[in-house]
């Protein structure tokens, strides 16, 4: 997984947002959160195009009822994929205490949105990989990947012997600590103890909570496939009645109350007035992992 020798590119970049679903001073305080210095008249033009997206959005109705069509795939488009994601170690994370799943076909242009943010730069780099219309095991592949099929994300890593603390940076955002490991050095018969890291199995995902289809997990390459055209996506398809089980409440996530709302973000709305472009900070992950020794009394 990692990789020092990998250059990562720039970190300037832009994000597309659904700021028309937020209020003015909330969008507003969004794009300065930033950090990034404006001139006052990218500024002033922002606040206008914010203005556009919340009166766009005041003008919906009917979000709540809007529903997806869905249907299994069938087992011959399948074949063993189904089979062998199962027996991947990861891939239980993806059911843990949902009340029903399945693999499935789930029409893009009616999947509800709680994430407010895409990168359109990667959006369009996915786009480029992203099977035509028609390839069902090229779609299958993209969106129900096996970890085999899956490119390994750099990770540059090091050490401060001072300290004694480990440090891990990478662009990809799914990456995280996973579990411990310990055992022993077989040479010196020393004992180690640390932690594994990496990231889950990336199944494209929708969460069905009483009546509302969410996307789950693989948002730009959602919004990808729509933009190349894709009805539906083949993707894992999870069931819950409990709101804090369906990934929706992270930091910067729609609350429940606009979710359940007549005026419900929809994956669409990326393409429409209530989105809105601006220059933000590429974002990395930083794993850090710190040893010390301390004498205490007993």
């Amino acid at each position: 997984m990692s990789e020092s020798s990998a250059e990562f590119p720039t970190t300037l970049t832009e994000a597309k947002s659904l700021l028309g679903f937020f209020t003015e001073a909330e969008a507003v305080n969004i794009i300065k959160s930033q950090g990034i210095p404006l001139e006052e008249r990218k500024e002033q033009a922002l606040t206008e195009q914010i203005r556009v997206a919340i009166k766009y959005v005041k003008s919906l109705s009917g979000r709540k009822i809007i529903s997806p069509e869905v249907s299994d795939i069938a087992p011959e488009d399948l074949g063993t994929r189904g089979v062998e994601l199962q027996a991947e170690s990861t891939f239980q994370e993806h059911l843990a205490r949902m009340s029903g799943w399945s693999f499935s076909w789930v029409e893009l242009e009616k999947l509800h949105a709680f994430q407010p943010n895409i990168n359109p730069e990667y959006v369009e780099r996915l786009k480029q990989r992203a099977p035509t219309p028609g390839d069902v095991a090229g779609l299958l592949k993209f969106c129900l990947p096996l970890r085999s099929e899956i490119p390994k994300s750099p990770a540059i890593g090091g050490f401060n012997p001072n300290a004694n603390t480990f440090t891990l940076i990478s662009e990809n955002l799914d990456f995280r600590i996973v579990g411990q490991v310990n055992g022993e050095d077989p040479v010196s018969g020393r004992s180690f103890f640390g932690f594994a890291y990496g990231s889950g199995l990336p199944q494209m995902s929708v969460v069905e909570y009483k009546g509302l289809y969410m996307i789950k997990n693989g948002y730009h390459r959602a919004y990808a496939l729509l933009k190349r055209g894709h009805k539906s996506l083949p993707c894992l398809l999870v069931r819950t009645d409990n709101y804090s089980l369906t990934g929706a409440m992270g930091p910067g996530f729609f609350n429940i109350d606009v979710m359940m709302s007549d005026r419900s973000p929809l994956l669409s709305d990326f393409s429409s007035l209530a989105a809105v472009t601006y220059p933000r900070r590429l974002a990395r992950v930083m794993l850090t992992v710190h040893a010390e020794a301390q004498i205490f009394p007993v």
